[in-house]
């Protein structure tokens, strides 16, 4: 879809789309914008569950570890989420089997994140007034759960620090998230609202997320290639013109994901810098 699209572009009227990107110059500035609250929400969240793993996070050090881990986004099956423990573990931060389980969860508590809010999209199509409630019961489900596995798993290796899962903070986590992911669905919406065709708010906040999640769940590096046919694939079933969704989809992949990667690039050479010589100083593995 993408490629036709891209074909399409190349010999249709570049006349009336270069016109029509032009008059809508102001998208960029605003998508940046959006794209820099979503990463800054991910942030704060990846950090937060880090310091419950009693590793320091809220740093420089910190900062760094979380944006380095933006270099691997192109990487498949989300082998880029190593980057992150494996910086704290080099700044002598945490051992490495606390960094993992820590990036682990946040693994999960994403996961929880983005399929509830889908959830709560598809049941506002149906019953708009349980949408609070089909939100909470994404949210509070697998929270109820991962308590009893924690439970469990108390006396192995593979132990949590105490009363993670059922917990405010947890719960605030993932709400965290979850408007991080609300903040990508509405960066589509800034791209497609002025197109041709039928894309709705709803629209954006379903398949901007979607179609995102669907991508790297091939298993493709970093869903390249399948999050743009598939985003391509639901503006066109939004009647949006083929020839507008090559710019379309290049704008918003271009901001909020490729932008990214130079950056967690300078964020990892920083940090070799600052690599201690010694990591005798790791900090000792939470009960």
């Amino acid at each position: 879809m993408s490629v036709y699209a891209v074909y399409r572009l190349a010999t249709g009227d570049w006349n009336e789309i270069s016109q029509f990107w032009v008059s809508h110059g102001a998208v960029i500035p605003i998508l940046i914008l959006i794209s820099v609250v979503d990463v800054i929400l991910e942030g704060l969240a990846w950090a937060w569950v880090y310091h419950r793993f009693s590793i320091k996070t809220f740093d420089r050090v910190g900062f760094l570890a979380f944006l380095a881990g933006r270099a691997g986004l192109p990487l498949p099956a989300q082998l880029g989420r190593l980057i992150r423990p494996d910086a704290m573990v080099k700044q002598g931060r945490t051992p490495v089997l606390n960094a993992l389980k820590a990036e682990a969860v946040v693994f999960g508590l994403d996961a929880i994140s983005v399929v509830s809010l889908l959830g709560g999209l598809m049941v506002y199509q149906v019953f708009p007034r349980l949408t609070s409630f089909a939100v909470l019961g994404g949210i509070l489900i697998p929270m109820f759960l991962g308590n009893l596995v924690t439970q469990m798993l108390t006396k192995t290796k593979l132990h949590l620090p105490l009363k993670f899962w059922w917990a405010w903070s947890t719960f605030f986590i993932i709400v965290m998230m979850m408007v991080g992911w609300i903040a990508h669905g509405l960066a589509l919406y800034v791209v497609v609202q002025d197109l041709p065709g039928e894309m709705t708010l709803w629209d954006s906040l379903f398949f901007g997320p979607g179609t995102a999640v669907l991508g790297v769940a091939t298993g493709l590096p970093g869903g390249i290639g399948a999050t743009e046919g598939l985003l391509g694939a639901a503006l066109k079933v939004r009647s949006v013109p083929i020839e507008h969704l090559a710019i379309a989809i290049a704008a918003f992949r271009l901001i909020t994901f490729w932008m990214w990667i130079p950056i967690g690039w300078i964020a990892i050479a920083i940090l070799r810098k600052m690599t201690p010589k010694s990591s005798a100083s790791m900090a000792e593995e939470p009960e």
